[in-house]
């Protein structure tokens, strides 16, 4: 396997794994458990309001959900600090110049341990919500026809937003 492919591999784990975290963050953020200025609300609370609409949630599993989000906000809080501090200086590792690959190797090291770490916080949060869905919701979470699962499907009108075919942008490389 090439590193290319090695490389692009990781970045999307990383990917998902920010995506998931950012997705906790962000109902974290439509509870009301953080401190935030208006526009990042706003954005929460849509978010929030879109899952709830996408799962049909009641007004009950609304307010139980942000009930355990609101457990969890210093811990996700300090998890999202600590995940967007790695990627920025695996970011600042990868642009310094000369090239260290022992600074970038380390770098790498802690976003994948951020991730880890990130990834464990998602599961006990989930573990928490799960008894409060459906069935037929927690199927279509699994099945990933809820909008929020990516970034790329929160924005309207994309066509291709299940798509996780990567070789477009292999040709585009």
């Amino acid at each position: 396997m090439s590193i290319e492919k090695i490389r692009k591999s990781v970045l999307v784990v990383a990917g998902i794994a920010v995506i998931a975290a950012a997705g906790l963050f962000a109902g974290r953020l439509s509870a009301g458990a953080f401190h935030r200025g208006k526009a990042r609300g706003d954005f929460a609370q849509h978010l929030f309001s879109r899952m709830s609409r996408a799962l049909d949630l009641t007004e009950d599993q609304k307010s139980r959900i942000k009930d355990v989000l609101r457990a969890h906000a210093d811990e996700i809080k300090t998890q999202m600090q600590a995940s967007a501090t790695a990627r920025r200086t695996l970011h600042d590792a990868v642009m310094a110049q000369p090239t260290d690959e022992g600074a970038i190797r380390a770098a790498a090291a802690q976003v994948g341990q951020t991730q880890g770490d990130a990834a464990l916080l998602f599961a006990r949060v989930r573990t928490e919500i799960d008894p409060i869905l459906t069935p037929e919701q927690k199927q279509k979470i699994q099945s990933g026809r809820t909008r929020g699962e990516g970034h790329h499907r929160m924005h309207p009108g994309n066509a291709n937003s299940g798509n996780t075919d990567s070789s477009t942008s292999d040709q585009q490389q």
